[in-house]
């Protein structure tokens, strides 16, 4: 009986990179597909995305290829260029031939990196006074996102700090990417001047590390 193999990992792109979700058809006699008896239908949910049908082909999301080089292999995966958000989740490759019909689910993971900053970038407080500083990330997708603060210690370790530490709910923009920001609260004294701190972000797309180092005025407005 003819068969569809899946795989059991996503297949993980980022946005704006050219995508391909592997279908292998299994379970034929012969060398060769005659694809002159195949069909091959791509959706994503219940939406078609590409309609094979015995030699005619039908891209629904513009641009999506199948190979006729390919399907005679038995390779009906399927070509997504310029992969985009509204492109995640799970398709189902569903395959008829000589009457006899298998399917296989694949999932795509679109993700979009962050870009982050630290406001203020120059990190220069009075002392007893204290401020904020605030890590913030842009334009990022999947919603979900971790931060972390932490203080270097003298000795190569570090502490990670969780009091005066506030995260915002992210917030959605209009291309489906999401923004968001942490806050570290500080009230240093003199022997804090030189500190080194860092904001950690953990996403699905990278992890990355944000340094700055804290510079304690004295009362009087001069470094000591």
């Amino acid at each position: 009986p003819i068969k569809v193999k899946v795989s059991d990992s996503p297949v993980k792109v980022l946005r704006d990179q050219d995508g391909f979700i592997p279908c292998t058809i299994t379970g034929y006699s012969r060398a060769e597909l005659d694809l002159q008896r195949l069909s091959v239908h791509w959706t994503l949910g219940s939406g078609p995305v590409y309609m094979y049908d015995r030699g005619s082909h039908n891209p629904i999301r513009p641009g999506s290829k199948l190979s006729d080089r390919e399907l005679i292999r038995g390779n009906a995966g399927l070509y997504i260029p310029q992969a985009q958000i509204r492109d995640e989740g799970e398709y189902t490759c569903t395959v008829t031939f000589n009457k006899k019909k298998a399917e296989g689910r694949f999932s795509l993971e679109v993700s979009v990196k962050p870009s982050a900053s630290l406001v203020p970038t120059d990190v220069i407080m009075e002392e007893g006074t204290g401020g904020a500083v605030t890590c913030k990330v842009n334009n990022y997708y999947p919603k979900m996102i971790k931060f972390r603060w932490i203080k270097h210690l003298n000795d190569g370790e570090h502490v990670v700090l969780r009091k005066r530490v506030s995260t915002n709910e992210p917030l959605e923009n209009g291309d489906g990417t999401f923004t968001v920001t942490s806050q570290l609260l500080l009230k240093p004294s003199m022997g804090d001047d030189g500190g080194k701190y860092s904001c950690v972000i953990s996403h699905r797309s990278l992890g990355n590390v944000l340094n700055f180092t804290l510079h304690v005025k004295g009362k009087y407005g001069c470094r000591v």
